[in-house]
């Protein structure tokens, strides 16, 4: 599934267009809106008079208050990061009414619409490169930037969702501040649409508004569970295989992460619909209905 901003640049203020020329120091001779991610505005592919190919995207506060805090929180945390994490740079930051946008540099071209072995494994070394960095100072614990983790235990108080297998999978995930802390770097949001082809087959992390310090396979942990909810090319089989195997790789605890989202998106479905944009009700209803079969399999594994 794939969501449309509901504002194209073309739309955009005026002033705001403008603010974000003058920040960038060139006139914008062209740009592509971008289709994708979960903000209510414009997201774009900007030409630039004097040849840079530049990443923006914007929203009003009087269209979603919570994604406009998000971009101005994802500006300060793109100043910390170190240049060898695999991210954009930020350009400009610009606050014009209630408006705010972020440019960046461009990270590079859409991966697709499924998850295949070389975006993976661009991925998966991704992950790692960030991973291997400690989270710079002022970063939240990761514990602070995951929501609903104690969705199976709702789920099972309420009955609302996909209860048949709540109990075992509120045990599961039971301890869960404890168990992803760490002092790694983590994004904490990754996801297909989340990332870039980058140079020579690597892979950049884009969208680095929830980045924490935590446990260093937390990111491929989420990698594993979007693989099965996002799809690979090859179908539901290969998708729970390349899971598997990425998990197989890691310790105990991204199962149990893995889990965790499941119920996270179980309950956020079932519990909080969205006015401004409907379509992610049915997105996270997708991920939780995607992610059944493997959340049974590692629920086996766990009781063994």
């Amino acid at each position: 599934m794939t969501f449309t901003p509901l504002a194209a640049w073309a739309s955009t203020p005026e002033p705001v267009r403008a603010a974000v020329a003058e920040a960038l120091g060139a006139p914008i001779v062209g740009h592509r809106d971008l289709h994708g991610g979960m903000s209510p505005g414009p997201a774009v592919d900007v030409r630039l008079g004097d040849g840079r190919q530049v990443f923006v995207k914007a929203v009003s506060a009087e269209v979603r208050a919570h994604n406009h805090a998000m971009i101005r929180q994802e500006s300060a945390i793109l100043d910390v990061l170190p240049e060898s994490v695999p991210a954009p740079r930020r350009l400009a930051t610009v606050e014009c009414g209630p408006w705010v946008a972020l440019a960046t540099t461009w990270a590079g071209a859409s991966p697709g619409a499924l998850w295949t072995d070389a975006s993976i494994g661009a991925v998966v070394a991704a992950c790692r490169a960030a991973s291997a960095h400690r989270a710079p100072g002022g970063l939240p614990r990761v514990a602070e930037r995951i929501f609903d983790f104690d969705g199976w235990e709702r789920v099972l108080a309420t009955g609302v969702g996909e209860a048949a297998h709540a109990g075992p999978a509120a045990a599961m995930v039971a301890g869960w501040e404890r168990w992803t802390a760490g002092d790694a770097l983590v994004h904490r949001d990754v996801r297909l649409d989340n990332t870039a082809a980058g140079a020579r087959g690597s892979a950049v992390l884009v969208d680095w508004a929830y980045a924490a310090s935590g446990a260093p396979w937390i990111d491929l942990a989420q990698l594993a569970a979007d693989v099965v909810a996002t799809g690979h090319v090859a179908g539901p089989e290969a998708a729970t295989d390349r899971a598997c195997r990425l998990l197989g790789t890691l310790p105990p605890e991204a199962s149990r992460f893995v889990v965790g989202l499941a119920g996270m998106w179980c309950i956020r479905a079932a519990t909080i619909p969205d006015t401004v944009m409907p379509d992610i009700s049915a997105w996270r209803r997708a991920r939780s209905v995607a992610l059944r079969p493997l959340v049974s399999r590692l629920l086996r594994e766990h009781s063994t």
